[in-house]
C-alpha cells in the first residue's frame, strides 16, 4: 500500500515538472515568427534547431558572435548555408584540437624565468614626462 502511494506521489511530481518545464521554460527559446534579417553567414557562432511540437513554428535559432538571436526558416538557402558553415568549423575545430593533443605528448614542459627587476618599457609617453620635467638641474619655470 505504501509503495503504490510512493509511486503515485513520484508520478504526479514528474508529470508537474514536465509540464511546468514545457510550457515556462521553453516560451522564451520559441522563435515566434521568422527574422527576414540575413547577418553575414561568418557571424554565425552556434544554431539550434526548434521543432514545431512545443513551439508554433518550426524554426532554426541562429546564434551571433555579439549573441544576438535571430529566427530563420529551415528551409531557407541562407539558413541551411549558415548551418553548414557552424557544422565546418566545428568539425575543423575538433581535428585541429585532436592534432594538437597527439603533438604535445612528447614534448617536455619548460621552466620559464624571471628577472626580479621588471624591464622598463621606454616608450613614446616615457619620453614625453622626460620632456615635461625639463633636463636635470634646471628649475622649472613659473
Amino acid at each position: 500500500m505504501q509503495l503504490s502511494l510512493v509511486l503515485a506521489a513520484l508520478l504526479c511530481f514528474t508529470t508537474w515538472v514536465t509540464f511546468t518545464n514545457a510550457t515556462h521554460g521553453s516560451e522564451r527559446n520559441c522563435c515566434l515568427q521568422w527574422s527576414t534579417t540575413k547577418v553575414p553567414v561568418n557571424r554565425i557562432v552556434n544554431y539550434t534547431i526548434q521543432p514545431e511540437g512545443v513551439c508554433p513554428i518550426k524554426a532554426v535559432l541562429l546564434e551571433t558572435r555579439r549573441r544576438n538571436k535571430l529566427c530563420s526558416d529551415p528551409d531557407s538557402e541562407w539558413a541551411k548555408r549558415a548551418m553548414a558553415k557552424v557544422d565546418k568549423d566545428r568539425t575543423s575545430s575538433l581535428e585541429v584540437g585532436q592534432k594538437q593533443e597527439g603533438s604535445t605528448d612528447d614534448m617536455t614542459p619548460a621552466a620559464t624565468v624571471t628577472s626580479k627587476k621588471g624591464s622598463k618599457r621606454r616608450g613614446r609617453n616615457r619620453r614625453r614626462k622626460n620632456h615635461r620635467r625639463g633636463r636635470k638641474g634646471q628649475k622649472k619655470r613659473a
